[in-house]
């Protein structure tokens, strides 16, 4: 499993929690008191969209030894949209393919950018999908999820979005936490994000502090993220209710965001 973070809004704010991800990659003391180690290793990625341009980087590196991430850190512009992705593997190889976030160009004209956190039923998703198990051996389950989506959300509609977003909740092994960004031809951007974890987790105490999620809300900032995040910056985090999706319209001319929260429910209606 892994740590993320989505964050909307003035670079300049998103600096503390963009260092908090990378000490969270290194030391996760969450992840150790499961018995998993407290390093997330196996490669890291980001996807940074400002009014002028559009980033991707992935490696197999871990985020804490590489030195794009530095670069990240001063290269965060005056307002923008950010997925910024640290991998602890689960299933598929440690590669720089399978480093997140994904890129997808949607057959209904957008691109879309994805990151997961959770271990999610592969075969179920390959079953639904129609595609052969043998070619998607090596592959994350995290990467078919975000195929799937960019397959069947037909456009940047809310409704849309968190419906399809919640069919995948058959397939949830452990967690469904999720950062993606959706951009058009025209620069229309709208960012999501989720927050869902399997009932047998959230009722654990140390799986809970593990897979749960934390947001923050200001007038210049919005941002979801990991929980270990919450260990190594003093900006106060809330605790996102289980079962929760957030979209955000991103208006880069305007410099400014707007925030909805939904139930993670095929009756996508705000709560």
């Amino acid at each position: 499993m892994c740590r993320i973070l989505l964050a909307v809004g003035n670079g300049y704010r998103m600096r503390p929690l963009v260092e908090a991800l990378i000490k969270s990659s290194e030391n996760d003391p969450y992840k150790a008191a499961r018995g998993k180690g407290s390093q997330h290793k196996d490669g890291w990625g980001y996807v940074l969209v400002s009014r002028d341009s559009i980033v991707h980087y992935k490696s197999s590196k871990p985020i804490f030894e590489d030195d794009e991430a530095k670069r990240l850190m001063n290269s965060l512009p005056s307002f923008g949209a950010l997925i910024l992705h640290s991998r602890a593997a689960s299933q598929g190889k440690v590669n720089s393919f399978n480093a997140q976030p994904f890129s997808y160009a949607s057959p209904y004209g957008y691109q879309l950018y994805f990151m997961h956190n959770g271990d999610l039923l592969k075969e179920l998703i390959l079953e639904g999908l129609k595609l052969p198990k043998d070619k998607y051996e090596d592959v994350s389950d995290s990467y078919l999820a975000g195929f799937y989506l960019s397959l069947f959300v037909k456009g940047l509609d809310d409704r849309d979005i968190v419906e399809r977003l919640a069919l995948l909740k058959p397939t949830v092994r452990t967690s469904l936490n999720t950062g993606g960004i959706m951009i058009t031809p025209d620069q229309e951007v709208k960012a999501f994000g989720t927050a869902y974890m399997a009932e047998d987790y959230l009722n654990d105490p140390l799986s809970r502090n593990y897979m749960k999620i934390m947001s923050f809300y200001s007038a210049d900032l919005f941002a979801v993220m990991s929980s270990t995040l919450e260990r190594y910056t003093f900006i106060p985090l809330d605790e996102v209710e289980n079962g929760t999706v957030f979209t955000v319209s991103v208006d880069f001319k305007e410099e400014k965001f707007d925030v909805k929260k939904y139930e993670l429910s095929t009756d996508a209606t705000s709560p």
